[in-house]
């Protein structure tokens, strides 16, 4: 259950259409309710298969939902989901069991996030509360009212690596995929490589991969600060477009303070990217400082990473080389086993939830946590 699902394209939508039709191939009944229309986004998505997709316009439209036929309730929420909320914390309140995961950062929304849930009566259901990363969670537990532990969740992605990476002559290329809008920080990631096209002689250039409300803005930016010959904006892409890019890349920036979890991040570092990201994110998930890239505290240190790897080629053939060679661990096989976890937990009586262990989220060399 998800307010907003494909055929918009974004993280959330991807992740929640991903394990559907993964739940579904190994033979499960998969249902999923949401607001979002069949044609959205400039798209049309296809609901013929294995999942079935009931669009709903509004909670009342909804409000006859049989949710006594299903076994159990996965409920992915933003900041402002009204319609999931809703539902979920009536699905709670007749007795199914419902997990709900949380795919937003709560902090630095002041009380914006947990009014929001109170209000859709979810706050105090008796629901199980995931989220999608440990940052996440974190922030999260500091806004119920129940357990101070929230499980978590992970993204997850199954995409193979690129072939060796030999660069010949030519520039160092950036790239970053996102939903191109305020959260995502796409401005900013402008100002960030113009300060590093300012500090380094080495040529660079930014593929920016994506599309959105501020891409018109963003266009005119480039242009204004006389960096069109440097920077390239995509527009949407699909999926083994996307990986082309970033096969084709050295370094992957990731802008947002407020990532949750950061599933292209993730892919860019399963490809064979050095990461480059903020770290009060949830990539903290995938990435180590020198290991699978870096995270930093401030722009100002995002542009310092930045030219240290532009200008220090084997540093980036190091960490490329690990990444590419060094699988993660975050697949769908293993957040399969953690939902299913997170499932039997909701599950079960409330006396066995309190002495049972909470779901893990495996570690960047796979180590469990």
């Amino acid at each position: 259950m998800a307010d907003s699902y494909q055929p918009v394209l974004g993280g959330i939508e991807t992740h929640v259409a991903t394990l559907a039709s993964r739940q579904a191939a190994r033979g499960d009944a998969v249902t999923v309710l949401t607001t979002t229309p069949a044609a959205a986004d400039g798209r049309r998505w296809d609901d013929s298969g294995p999942v079935t997709v009931r669009r709903a316009r509004s909670v009342a439209d909804a409000s006859p939902f049989d949710f006594a036929a299903y076994d159990l309730v996965h409920a992915h929420v933003s900041v402002l989901s009204p319609f999931t909320s809703r539902m979920a914390a009536l699905a709670a309140r007749r007795g199914v069991p419902t997990v709900v995961t949380v795919h937003s950062m709560w902090n630095g929304l002041g009380p914006v996030a947990a009014l929001a849930a109170s209000l859709a009566d979810l706050r105090r259901a008796p629901v199980l509360w995931t989220a999608v990363s440990r940052e996440a969670a974190h922030q999260l537990a500091r806004h119920l009212p129940g357990p101070p532990s929230v499980p978590v969740l992970p993204n997850a992605v199954d995409v193979p690596p690129r072939d060796l990476h030999v660069r010949g002559a030519g520039p160092v290329r950036l790239v970053s995929t996102m939903r191109i809008a305020r959260r995502k920080r796409p401005l900013p990631l402008l100002t960030v490589f113009e300060a590093l096209r300012r500090s380094t002689a080495v040529d660079v250039q930014l593929t920016i991969v994506g599309d959105g409300p501020l891409r018109r803005r963003a266009e005119q930016r480039v242009r204004h600060r006389g960096l069109a010959d440097a920077v390239t904006v995509t527009g949407r892409l699909e999926p083994a477009e996307v990986l082309h890019h970033l096969a084709g890349a050295d370094v992957y920036v990731a802008p947002a303070r407020l990532e949750s979890f950061g599933l292209a991040a993730l892919e860019a570092r399963c490809v064979g990217l050095p990461v480059v990201g903020h770290a009060a994110s949830g990539m903290s998930e995938f990435v180590s400082d020198g290991v699978e890239g870096w995270l930093v505290a401030s722009d100002a240190a995002m542009v310092d990473r930045l030219r240290l790897l532009v200008e220090d080629e084997p540093l980036r053939h190091r960490v490329s080389e690990h990444n590419r060679t060094h699988p993660s661990s975050l697949t769908w096989r293993s957040a399969l086993e953690d939902n299913d976890r997170a499932y039997a937990l909701a599950a079960a009586p409330p006396a066995a939830l309190a002495r049972a262990p909470r779901p893990v989220v495996r570690g960047r060399g796979g180590e469990s946590r």
